[in-house]
This record gives structure tokens, sequence and C-alpha cells, in this order.
């Protein structure tokens, strides 16, 4: 198959368009369950305020970083790369303690196969984005699989802001329904992006990886109500929460 190392073509203008198309939605999508309530943010503790700033950040730099890369400013591109050593890190983390504060606030309030169903939508997204950043700066050297496997994180943010908009601003019924529309949505455009990796004949090895990780995602939410999966979040609650 035909591979290139070129650093600049559509998909990285294509790539920082739709990353400012998601920075714009992921405030309206936040702002009935969050930004509205600056500056006093009752009933939010501080882990919401740091994991919303590292995720806002990650955002950013998902603009950011394309950017400098249409403007030839590659050693700022690198700096930024550097930076993320330290920044995604704390992502992951917060998305742990994130998921960690929202199964115990659910624990004791509910019946456990709902507490563990819910939990069906945290649980695997940490992982995937930690998967898909790690196989970038892995394969930093090589800018075809690097910029695909960045692209990646995106998918793990887009269905939280998706699926928000979904609830809050057009008014779906059903979180868990949002959450599948979202997370089906994110896996077709990788899908298409797949596709479009087999038109033109080059490497599909990276789009498949992070195709098949979402998958997993939905499957997991399919199978919230088996024991299989009941018993993962039992394990992991009573181990590490």
């Amino acid at each position: 198959m035909k591979h290139t190392n070129k650093s600049y073509d559509v998909t990285t203008k294509a790539f920082f368009i739709a990353m400012v198309i998601l920075f714009i939605l992921l405030q309206i999508a936040f702002h009935p369950t969050y930004l509205q309530y600056f500056p006093q943010f009752h009933g939010f503790s501080w882990m919401h305020h740091v994991h919303g700033a590292l995720m806002v950040s990650w955002v950013m730099m998902l603009i950011l970083q394309p950017y400098l890369i249409i403007k030839n400013k590659y050693k700022t591109h690198r700096l930024i790369g550097k930076i993320s050593y330290i920044t995604a890190p704390l992502v992951f983390i917060s998305m742990i303690l994130i998921t960690r504060l929202s199964y115990l606030n659910m624990v004791g309030g509910m019946p456990f196969k709902e507490v563990a169903a819910f939990q069906s939508l945290n649980f695997i997204t940490p992982f995937n984005f930690f998967v898909f950043y790690s196989l970038a700066i892995i394969h930093r050297k090589d800018v075809f699989k690097h910029k695909r496997f960045m692209i990646g994180t995106m998918f793990t943010i887009s269905g939280a802001v998706f699926s928000r908009m979904l609830i809050h601003i057009f008014g779906l019924s059903g979180e868990l329904d949002a959450f599948f529309f979202s997370e089906y949505f994110g896996l077709s455009i990788v899908i298409l992006l797949l596709l479009n990796d087999l038109r033109k004949k080059v490497n599909p090895i990276p789009y498949t990886i992070i195709a098949v990780a979402l998958f997993i995602g939905i499957l997991v939410m399919h199978a919230r109500y088996t024991e299989v999966w009941q018993s993962v979040v039992r394990f992991i609650g009573d181990s590490f929460f």
C-alpha cells in the first residue's frame, strides 16, 4: 500500500475546522448543565472543575496543533507535543477520577444493576483515550499514523458533547438513547475516514484500530445488564473505588 509522511494535506485543515466547530459545540452542550452556574457553581466539586479545564485544554490543543502545521510552525508544534506528555496523563487521570465520583454518587442511591449499566458509558472511554494517545506518541515520527491516532482522541470527547446537545438542546428523551446515537455517530465518521484511506490505498490500520476500540465501547453499552459486565463493574468498584 502507498504510504506518505506528508505533514500537511487537506485532512489537516479539515481536522482544524472540525475541532473549532467541536470547541463551539462544547460550550453549547455544557451550558445547561455546567456553564450557566458560573461563577458560583453550587453543587459542583473541585474535581468537576479540574476535569472540565483539562478536557477544554485538550480540545484547544487539538485546535492549535493542526493550525501550527498549516502555518509551518513545526518547532512550536513539537514543543506543545512535549507539553502533552504532562497534559495527556492528567486528562486520563481526571477521566478516571470523574468516573469514580460518578460511581460513588450513584452507589446506594439506586439498584446496583442500574449503577453498573450507567458506568458502561464511562469505564471504556478513559482507556480508549490512553490507547489512542499512546499510539500517537509511539508513532510521533510517522506523521501519517501520528495524525490519525491524535484524531482518535477527539472521539473520546465528542460523545459527551453530542449526547448532551441531544438531551439538553434538542430535547431527546432517554440519556442512553442519546449516548447510543452519539457513539454510533462517532463510529460512523471513523468508518468513513477508514474507507477514505482504503480508497486512497494508504495504510488502513490506524483508523481500523480506532474503529474497533469505539465498537468495543458500544458493545459494552449493549451488554450493560449482562452478568459479566455487572461483575466487572463490581470488581472495579470494590477494588479501586
